[in-house]
């Protein structure tokens, strides 16, 4: 009998401490959001039994946070996918023909060489090139495939005459299946100037005639013309074929959404640890009393809710902004035109983003965010060391200001 009723106190003690367990992950739980919507009720109840289990549970959903807004980001970006890679088709003079003489030149832009034609005492100057066998079919579809063909290209001529045509051929199979392109508005009007050619391809692209197909492009070739006869030079450098490719469906994406929910874990947990460093020290500068690190530690993480508000907001925002291209000559501009490729990558956001409500929304939300959160810093150290409220802003305030500053000279 006494053996029974010894089990059945251990039993009830031992649901009683699980109960206990269980409420107490509920209140630090609701406290989480408790300080999103009713701050001050929030942080009464926080210092009371300030627990780091907060903090990092708004770490975790921040780190979640973050990945949604990253794959949010990626689908609303297209990167231009070169082919081939590494500029190889004009590092050497493989499957090109030209009219008289071929060459590789060192005179180029990408790569180590440009492949070079020369003709003498001629009216004309062309060269062609075979898709080799070892590339998957350039196709040219509405839905799938490559959309651009860019490329750079240079033309002498001996009195300096500028061309009277200039043509781009696509063969599709065979020569008698082909697309024809006038370049004369693509060109350098001047003799001995590289140019830098970008061009759409494909069904919906304007300016092609003949019929032939998109579906296989199998050749490419350059032609150009003069009225009257000279020693002529044409140079071709930087050849690639286009495609746009989202980052989820490439490889690139998986090694991004690490390195960027790491560099989000990490900022957080610095941007915890220097408020609440500097908090401590702005509370001896007005003369006030530090109390337990700790404990102001601990109290201080509740008011970084704000930052997976922040993600979850701007991940909304961007969701309902259009999807941007950008070309490979932005993300991977050939050496010395790095500041070339920044200007277009900016033009490109804001011709696509600038005038939308939801960019400039953007755009004000991190100061409405560091309002925010000085803000809680305030209450949290109102009742945390129960200063009066004039006080605990002018803390808040200047320890935000000097994590700002420090975060912008000491980037983590």
């Amino acid at each position: 009998m006494f053996k029974n009723q010894l089990k059945r106190i251990f039993y009830i003690i031992s649901v009683d401490m699980k109960a206990q367990k269980v409420n107490k992950q509920k209140l630090f739980v609701r406290e989480i959001f408790r300080v999103l919507y009713s701050p001050l009720e929030a942080f009464k109840e926080i210092v009371k039994k300030p627990d780091v289990k907060g903090p990092m549970l708004i770490l975790l959903i921040t780190v979640l946070v973050t990945a949604g807004a990253q794959y949010i980001s990626a689908s609303k970006t297209f990167f231009e996918n070169p082919t081939p890679e590494a500029d190889s088709w004009t590092e050497s003079t493989s499957l090109w023909s030209p009219n008289e003489t071929l060459s590789c030149d060192t005179d180029h832009i990408v790569g180590n060489y440009s492949v070079k034609s020369f003709v003498s005492n001629s009216t004309s100057i062309w060269m062609k090139k075979k898709i080799p066998t070892d590339v998957r079919p350039l196709v040219c579809s509405v839905d799938i495939g490559y959309t651009q063909l860019s490329f750079r290209i240079k033309w002498i001529h001996g009195m300096g005459v500028l061309p009277s045509n200039a043509t781009l051929w696509l063969f599709s199979g065979n020569e008698s299946n082909y697309l024809e392109l006038n370049l004369e508005s693509e060109i350098s009007n001047s003799s001995g100037r590289w140019s830098n050619v970008t061009v759409n391809i494909g069904p919906e692209s304007r300016g092609w005639v003949n019929s032939a197909g998109w579906e296989n492009i199998t050749a490419l070739a350059y032609r150009l013309s003069w009225s009257n006869a000279a020693n002529l030079t044409m140079k071709i450098d930087d050849l690639y074929f286009g495609e746009y490719v989202s980052p989820i469906a490439s490889g690139f994406f998986t090694g991004w959404l690490v390195s960027s929910l790491m560099g989000s874990a990490t900022d957080f947990i610095v941007r915890w640890i220097l408020y609440a460093g500097l908090l401590l020290l702005t509370i001896k500068i007005f003369g006030g009393e530090t109390g337990s690190w700790s404990t102001l530690f601990n109290v201080v993480g509740y008011v970084f809710a704000v930052t997976m508000v922040y993600i979850a907001i701007d991940a909304l925002l961007i969701n309902m902004l259009p999807s941007l291209s950008f070309p490979l000559k932005t993300w991977s501009p050939a050496a010395g035109e790095e500041e070339i490729g920044l200007v277009l990558w900016n033009q490109i956001i804001q011709d696509n983003w600038g005038t939308t409500l939801a960019y400039n929304l953007r755009y004000y939300l991190p100061f409405t965010v560091h309002a925010w959160t000085a803000a809680l810093g305030t209450i949290a150290l109102h009742f945390a060391r129960e200063f009066t409220w004039k006080k605990a802003a002018a803390i808040s305030v200047m320890a935000y200001i000097m994590l700002i500053l420090l975060k912008a000279l000491i980037p983590i």
